[in-house]
């Protein structure tokens, strides 16, 4: 659909003299050419004009004007730009100075001593003994490890490493540390990273229903509070080999074990999800070992974000006409597992009016991305479960 075409329909579907479309052209250029038509999801040849006529199109014709200035105004697009950007500073802001307090701490100088050469050294072995875990596909671990300067031997794309990885992994840090005239033999640091959490419930969560906690974060805590001992029941009968987990990368005889927690971009809902589900999941479990953890996050979204939404009357009376909510979205096993007394919301009612470049997350507003014959979004989603 070229361009004028798009905007003549739009005018049409919208009810707008040509002067009105005129004033709100440049405007629509202007958010498709800087960052809407980047949207990853889009069809072959989709852009964002099109697509926007094609979904005020299926919006009755009293819900069009709310639902353009609600487009207009209040949506949040985070462009793969802005999101690279983001990966780059979670290292210059979080990961950096988290590394060099400990260098300062562990040569015993003052905080502002960060040129001093021996601190300079400390850095350099506490950045090397530092082992970056991928918590999904999503987590651009790639990005961070190059603009970071990590070694494709410290840096892990997801929590499963099978016992040849791990073998290789602490070979190659002993060797390292050699080199630097340090005798460390096990990996200092756990670093978790992620772009991106709106609920929290996917790194952990209380499943009523089967009475434990679960979550990516529950299962790496498993792994790494796991005695050092090689799982070998069954070897004989079924021929599986020896398998090795991921406390075999920490020191046996420390009794503390710190995580960090990454996230290039958080809602504060998910912090305090996050906090008190982890909190009251290692109060649960009776570890031989202490965990703590802390959670940094660089780009921090505020409820205000969500409250500014539940709260606009014009828009909540659209999102809850039930002919903008089909069946897949609030029937589906992963959407339940969030709070759905208000599907119309998005999971977990988080109510984001947040697109980004790469996937709408499904915590954003259902109206935005739903993709089926039934009622087709904006931003159209692609689910990952």
């Amino acid at each position: 659909m070229n361009s004028n075409l798009a905007h003549r329909l739009l005018a049409s579907i919208m009810g707008w003299e040509p002067q009105q479309l005129a004033n709100e052209r440049a405007a629509l250029e202007f958010m498709g050419s800087m960052k809407y038509d980047g949207y990853d999801r889009f069809m072959p040849g989709m852009r964002f004009m099109s697509s926007l006529v094609q979904w005020l199109n299926r919006l009755d014709q009293e819900d069009r004007d709310v639902a353009f200035k609600f487009i207009k105004s209040r949506l949040v697009f985070i462009s793969s730009t802005q999101m690279n950007y983001l990966v780059d500073l979670l290292y210059d802001t979080n990961i950096r100075p988290l590394l060099l307090s400990k260098a300062t701490k562990a040569t015993g100088k003052a905080s502002y001593c960060l040129a001093n050469k021996e601190v300079v050294n400390r850095f350099r072995i506490e950045k090397r003994s530092s082992l970056v875990i991928g918590l999904s596909d999503g987590a651009h671990i790639d990005i961070l490890r190059r603009d970071a300067g990590f070694s494709n031997e410290q840096v892990l794309t997801n929590y499963y490493p099978d016992a040849e990885k791990i073998d290789d992994l602490l070979k190659k840090l002993q060797n390292d540390m050699k080199k630097m005239g340090d005798n460390t033999k096990y990996y200092q640091s756990i670093f978790l990273i992620d772009d991106f959490t709106a609920s929290g419930k996917s790194f952990v969560r209380y499943d009523k229903k089967e009475k434990k906690y679960k979550g990516k974060l529950t299962k790496i805590i498993d792994q790494l509070c796991a005695e050092n001992k090689i799982a070998t029941e069954g070897k004989k009968k079924t021929g599986i080999e020896d398998k090795k987990h991921l406390s075999f990368v920490l020191d046996p005889n420390h009794n503390v074990i710190h995580i960090d927690i990454f996230f290039c971009m958080a809602t504060q809902k998910a912090k305090a999800n996050i906090e008190n589900g982890l909190k009251s999941y290692l109060k649960s479990r009776q570890f031989k070992k202490k965990v703590t953890f802390e959670i940094h996050i660089v780009q921090e979204l505020e409820n205000e974000l969500s409250n500014s939404i539940i709260t606009d009357v014009d828009l909540m009376a659209v999102l809850k006409k039930p002919q903008y909510l089909t069946d897949e979205v609030t029937e589906s096993d992963a959407y339940k597992v969030g709070n759905t007394t208000h599907p119309y919301l998005g999971f977990d009612e988080c109510a984001l009016p947040l697109v980004l470049s790469h996937n709408t997350p499904n915590n954003s507003l259902p109206i935005l991305w739903q993709d089926s014959n039934q009622f087709r979004g904006l931003f159209p989603r692609i689910s990952r479960h």
